[in-house]
């Protein structure tokens, strides 16, 4: 069987063939290289390919980047077709790991994450063209993967069918059963897989032919969200023209479900503090201490300064934006990352490495803007250099929930209440700040100073030169903070407040400003003259720091997740799955 892959293939030593069809065949392999341990790989050869080899490879690299998906290893060609090499996915069955029937929101969360994989899918014209219980791979505490790519079947531009053979017909839509396969195929498909986890039944008892229905909504194990339920009913729509079109119709109609069903759970993959930058400043005049006595401003919108709409981009639910002049870097809830060129919004460029696994908590660009760091729920820090992975923080049992750059040190706050600073040229831990007692939300630096929050709703400032503690003080629960350039003062999130922490008057904040709204998200520009407040309304607002009076407010879709802002370009995420960049227009 190995002279069948080429007589410069003998590293890969043939253990079994997994599945054969009309185009080709897959057969699982241990990749065997000196000093080195051997591995499981995945096989695919194409037996009639339909481009060339470096098309398609180049293709299959970026879409590997996925986390839910297996990344390419090697290709090459021979007389017999064109092979490629995937990484072998050592996961169980999603049904494995827990049998069904399923509770209704698990099948909710379960099929938000795969619709998105789906959209990223269909994004390369590619379609899985075999999607069933044992192509889904899961582990309890892990997002789902999707296995067994075929190859195969690309779509042309304006999604003409293709030739489909092949696939278990049980999970098949009815057109597959005519030779025909489009995106809207793969959706049936995926609603076929998510009744059976609903109900521990197979699609052929879920459908009365008597009486040309579906019987499925009488099975379930629990009753329904509104919004499942009528997702799923289009998803298995008979019909091509009633079905779903495209994986981003059912996201965005999962996205609609009240507050007991989707926005609970898309809240409980994202991360509890904000996750910008800390781009630290407020204006002294605002700050000073001879602002005696807290006041309060009504967020009542003033509007004085102008943002033009650029772009807005959808790629998913984004749970961390960094920005570095023109450079957008986005992590989103799945873990993959994403850099935008601001000059050219056609320039969306995945990063080149494996990407993380679980969402985004945080990213921070160094100082010198060249180099990234990403933080993920994973429990791993990556480093990438020009869009590039050149390293990976990780210590056993971690939680990273923020970072934050401050030369020599990287620092990196955890769920376990504990920062580590790390040194960046030996990429060592080198020190441990351990006085908070329950995880950290978000951290922000000035370069000499640290600021802190806590679920242990405490606010402490640190010396990072000295290493030593500067004060704590009691807060209530927050998700968001900034560092003012000095250090002495810090800005922090209240509920529907912001409130400002003076070092010199240690015993109450002064109130910047309040709203209606819950704040989510704070951002301050670099001048130290403007704060940008994002909320879970459909409202982003820009406070002038002088005054605490709103001098701009920006629509927004509902409930805003992170902010990046450098004073001129103001860039948010959101929970419908859009990423908008808005530019500060000039004072005529």
């Amino acid at each position: 069987m190995n002279r069948a892959l080429g007589s410069d293939q003998d590293r890969y030593k043939i253990i079994t063939r997994l599945g054969q069809g009309h185009g080709g065949r897959t057969l699982l392999a241990r990749l065997v290289e000196p000093d080195t341990a051997p591995k499981l790989t995945v096989i695919k050869q194409i037996y009639q390919p339909q481009e060339p080899l470096s098309e398609l490879t180049k293709r299959l690299s970026l879409l590997g980047h996925h986390p839910q998906l297996p990344a390419l290893v090697d290709s090459w060609q021979s007389v017999t077709g064109q092979f490629l090499t995937f990484e072998y996915i050592d996961t169980p069955a999603a049904t494995q790991t827990k049998p069904p029937p399923w509770l209704p929101d698990k099948v909710e969360s379960w099929l938000l994450s795969l619709l998105a994989v789906l959209e990223y899918l269909h994004s390369f014209r590619l379609i899985h063209g075999d999607i069933r219980p044992v192509n889904i791979r899961q582990t309890n505490n892990q997002p789902p993967i999707l296995i067994d790519l075929r190859i195969t079947k690309r779509l042309g531009k304006q999604q003409t069918a293709v030739d489909a053979t092949g696939g278990d017909a049980a999970y098949a839509a009815p057109e597959q059963a005519l030779g025909i396969v489009v995106y809207a195929s793969e959706l049936f498909s995926l609603g076929l897989v998510a009744i059976h986890l609903l109900t521990g039944l197979t699609p052929f008892d879920l459908y009365s032919v008597a009486d040309s229905r579906w019987i499925w909504p009488d099975l379930v194990v629990a009753p329904l969200s509104k919004n499942l339920s009528t997702v799923l009913h289009r998803l298995l729509e008979r019909s091509l023209e009633s079905r779903y079109s495209s994986a981003h119709q059912p996201l965005i109609d999962l996205k609609k479900s009240p507050a007991s069903s989707l926005f609970d759970q898309a809240r409980s993959l994202l991360p509890t503090n904000s996750l910008s930058p800390p781009l630290q400043a407020l204006t002294q005049k605002v700050l000073s201490p001879s602002a005696s006595q807290t006041t309060e401003r009504e967020l009542k919108p003033a509007p004085q300064i102008q943002w033009a709409p650029l772009y807005q981009l959808t790629i998913g639910v984004t749970t961390a934006l960094a920005l570095n002049e023109n450079i957008l870097a986005m992590g989103t809830n799945t873990g993959t990352l994403l850099m935008c060129d601001l000059t050219n919004s056609d320039k969306v460029y995945s990063l080149e490495g494996r990407h993380h696994r679980d969402r985004i908590t945080a990213l921070a660009f160094h100082p010198q803007g060249r180099i990234l760091y990403s933080a993920s729920r994973d429990g791993i820090v990556k480093q990438w250099d020009s869009g590039k992975l050149t390293h990976t923080f990780s210590q056993p049992g971690w939680q990273p929930t923020d970072i934050a750059v401050a030369p020599p040190y990287l620092i990196i706050s955890e769920a376990t209440g504990h920062i580590t600073l790390w040194d960046l040229e030996h990429r060592t831990p080198c020190h441990r700040i351990t006085q908070h007692q329950d995880s950290i939300s978000e951290i922000a630096t000035n370069g000499e100073r640290l600021a802190s929050i806590s679920r242990d709703r405490t606010l402490r400032l640190w010396s990072l030169s000295e290493k030593r503690l500067i004060e704590t003080w009691p807060i209530r629960p927050s998700k968001s903070l900034a560092l003012h350039p000095s250090g002495d003062y810090v800005i922090v999130s209240n509920n529907r407040q912001v409130e400002v922490w003076a070092l010199e008057r240690s015993n109450q904040p002064d109130c910047l400003c309040t709203g209606s709204d819950k704040i989510t998200v704070l951002a301050l520009s670099p001048d130290a003259r403007l704060l940008a407040v994002g909320t879970d309304g459909s409202r982003l607002r820009v406070y002038e720091g002088a005054s605490g009076k709103c001098v701009s407010e920006l629509a927004q879709g509902w409930g805003v997740i992170a902010i990046a802002f450098d004073g001129r370009t103001l860039v948010s995420s959101s929970q419908d799955e859009t990423v908008t960049i808005w530019q500060r227009q000039s004072t005529p």
